[in-house]
């Protein structure tokens, strides 16, 4: 994989990175032609984001720069990064992520950028509340929001990360 390239990475791809042609609507058009994502719909947009910024972060991608323009869905569902990493500093670009990933969740949920994130449902919303912390050292990693998303408690969530990031 070469970061300095930007390119699409599916939810549980282990090798490079594919060209971005073709991908489907991104989040942003999509909401403005069919409306906010709700239910199943909305939860695997949360979970296949959340499992590929995981996944990245793990091989030591960050700087994401997530939003409602650079993440598309595909034809069958499956969601879309495109990335462009950044030059800061590894720790604040994850921190940086997370926050991205969470206004994209409320980005998703409500249509508006600063959308009220009480439209989530619950255990997406700890998540998002988590990750828009201001400190941005108290932010949680890509894999502690996995573990919420599947239901686990916040302190359970902060517990090893090897079971959900072996692909």
């Amino acid at each position: 994989m070469n970061p300095g390239r930007r390119g699409v990475v599916q939810p549980g791809d282990t090798g490079g990175v594919t060209a971005m042609g073709g991908q489907g609507a991104t989040v942003a058009e999509f909401v403005r032609s069919s409306g906010p994502l709700r239910g199943p719909a909305l939860d695997r947009l949360a979970l296949a984001c959340a499992a590929t910024m995981a996944r990245l972060h793990a091989r030591g991608v960050a700087g994401l720069r997530l939003s409602e323009d650079s993440v598309a869905l595909g034809a069958h569902g499956q969601v879309f990064i495109g990335w462009t990493p950044s030059a800061a500093a590894y720790e604040g670009a994850v921190a940086d992520d997370v926050r991205a990933w969470a206004d994209l969740m409320v980005f998703a949920a409500t249509g508006v950028r600063d959308g009220n994130p009480y439209a989530l449902p619950p255990a997406l919303r700890l998540a998002v509340a988590q990750c828009r912390r201001p400190d941005w050292m108290a932010r949680p990693r890509a894999a502690d929001v996995l573990r919420v998303l599947l239901g686990r408690s916040v302190a359970s969530a902060m517990a090893s990360v090897n079971d959900l990031l072996a692909c």
